[in-house]
């Protein structure tokens, strides 16, 4: 993934000099710019703009916060200080991090880290990333010493027993050691919804649904509250007459 370009801006050459050597140390990290004042940030800032600026805040003429409040379109913000009292007043200005004076390379890491991961989400492994099982009809499990092969259609729900799953089919039921989320992974996603931490059903096989409990055949299962409206919307979306 592309490096966080940065820029810095402090008025003290000796901390200028040790943040780009701890930039210099963070391949996520590319140094593009290192200024002593605001007003010379300013300027280079705005033709060549960067992500993130490590920004002191108490300096000659603009300080950190009037910078910020200067710019348009500021990019992320981790302050550098040797004053403890602009704290929280860093922070409500929505800053990632706030570093204190001198700066400790494992303090500067974690500040990176926070960095990153508001730069850079990760973004989920969706279940669309299994288009083959789209296709499939059928998947294989290891259970009575050898492999089940089983047909989606013929599931009815799908049940967690701690280190295993029970597979409830129409005429019979298989016991697997495996992962709910983990098995999941592995169904279509336009077949299966996860609608509790404990069961996974398959949506073709629901009879009803009444307030927070699936009715599958003569089994009712809970629906957790929070997957309910999404989980409603999606079985319902366009398949619901009204009067």
């Amino acid at each position: 993934m592309m490096a966080i370009s940065c820029a810095i801006i402090d008025d003290e050459p000796i901390a200028r000099d040790i943040i780009a050597a701890f930039i210099g140390q963070d391949e996520r990290l590319v140094l593009n710019g290192n200024y002593k004042n605001a007003k010379e940030a300013i300027q280079a800032l705005s033709m060549q703009p960067v992500e993130l600026i490590f920004l002191d805040i108490n300096m000659p003429g603009l300080s950190g916060f009037q910078l910020l409040k200067s710019m348009t379109n500021p990019p992320s913000v981790v302050f550098t200080t040797a004053y403890r009292e602009y704290a929280m007043e860093g922070f409500e200005a929505n800053a990632i991090d706030y570093l204190l004076k001198p700066i400790a390379f494992e303090r500067f890491l974690l500040a990176v880290d926070k960095t990153w991961k508001f730069l850079r989400p990760v973004v989920p492994e969706t279940r669309n990333t299994a288009s083959q099982n789209e296709k499939d009809d059928f998947f294989f499990v290891k259970a009575d010493g050898g492999l089940v092969k089983i047909f989606f259609t013929d599931i009815l729900f799908i049940e967690a027993l701690k280190e295993y799953v029970r597979i409830v089919l129409k005429d019979s039921a298989v016991i697997t050691y495996h992962t709910l989320s983990g098995l999941l992974e592995k169904l279509p996603a336009t077949k299966f919804y996860r609608i509790h931490r404990s069961y996974i059903v398959y949506i073709p096989a629901i009879n009803a649904i009444e307030g927070f409990i699936v009715k599958i055949g003569k089994q009712e299962l809970p629906i957790s509250r929070n997957e309910r409206d999404a989980f409603v919307a999606l079985v319902a979306a366009g398949k619901t007459i009204f009067k």
